[in-house]
């Protein structure tokens, strides 16, 4: 049995997540609530209600920047990166789990272990190897995204080590070749954790700011997340903030949406992917 905790400890363990969570959706109510107000209003009083709901600076963040460009961009990255992606570490992590070979548990294991390499140490080998192979551009960032499935792969490779094999033989025995297997029996199989990695993978690649910051070196084909980072410089002169408030929530609304929709499916797809036979 779990262990059992006081009823005065479960309230203060609730009272204080709670707290936590006000703290992280605070700002975001805090800027959605500014991004209706003109800008005398926003500088005559930061905290107070606007007068009006008026969704001007919204209509301006799409025609006066260049948000739906960045919108585009980021729309098709995210797509194909994140099918790209899945499919990459769905195939490694089959493999591994499935099939016994010399260096098997090695690759795993380097798998695993790149997760205690910090970022910032592989900047300069990442640069590096970017400029030797010409890949500063949206094609680069796609590739770097479809080949960064570290986590992903290991989610996979749970699932993978939970089916039951005897589906491979029969298939095999009804003349189906190794990739017809994993495309049409075993990936199915692990749709729970197909649709949980693609998720957070989306939201992961929509909102980074780190890969696109450095690929994309032509100012007129940014994501959402280098965009912003742009306008806030601008704002910086022009002082419009409302703007660039209405752009922050148009550019969070579609991860926020997402993952409202899909939290049951994202929860259950990990938790299938720990639990043992």
């Amino acid at each position: 049995m779990g262990r059992k905790f006081s009823k005065p400890v479960l309230i203060i363990a609730e009272v204080l997540l709670f707290i936590y969570a006000v703290s992280l959706i605070f700002p975001y109510i805090w800027v959605f609530i500014n991004s209706f107000k003109s800008v005398p209003e926003f500088y005559s009083g930061t905290w107070s209600l606007p007068e009006s709901f008026s969704l001007t600076n919204y209509i301006r963040a799409l025609e006066e920047t260049n948000m739906l460009s960045y919108f585009k961009v980021s729309i098709i990255v995210t797509l194909v990166g994140t099918a790209l992606q899945l499919i990459f570490s769905a195939m490694t992590a089959y493999i591994l789990a499935k099939y016994k070979f010399k260096g098997n548990a090695f690759i795993y294991s380097c798998a695993v272990a790149g997760f205690l390499i910090p970022t910032t140490g592989t900047l300069a080998p990442l640069y590096v190897f970017l400029k030797n192979t010409g890949l500063f551009n949206i094609y680069g960032l796609i590739i770097m995204y479809a080949t960064g499935m570290g986590t992903n792969m290991v989610i996979y490779y749970s699932f993978f080590k939970k089916i039951s094999w005897s589906y491979a033989e029969a298939a095999f025995i009804d003349g189906a070749g190794h990739f017809r297997v994993f495309w049409n029996i075993m990936l199915p199989m692990a749709r729970e954790a197909s649709i949980a990695v693609g998720i957070t993978t989306a939201i992961r690649i929509w909102n980074d700011y780190f890969l696109p910051s450095i690929l994309l070196t032509n100012p007129k084909l940014q994501t959402v997340a280098v965009g912003l980072r742009t306008l806030q410089v601008q704002q910086q002169y022009n002082a419009t903030w409302t703007v660039l408030f209405a752009a922050v929530i148009l550019a969070s609304f579609p991860t926020i949406l997402i993952y409202v929709l899909f939290q049951d499916r994202i929860s259950k797809g990990f938790l299938m992917g720990g639990l043992k036979e």
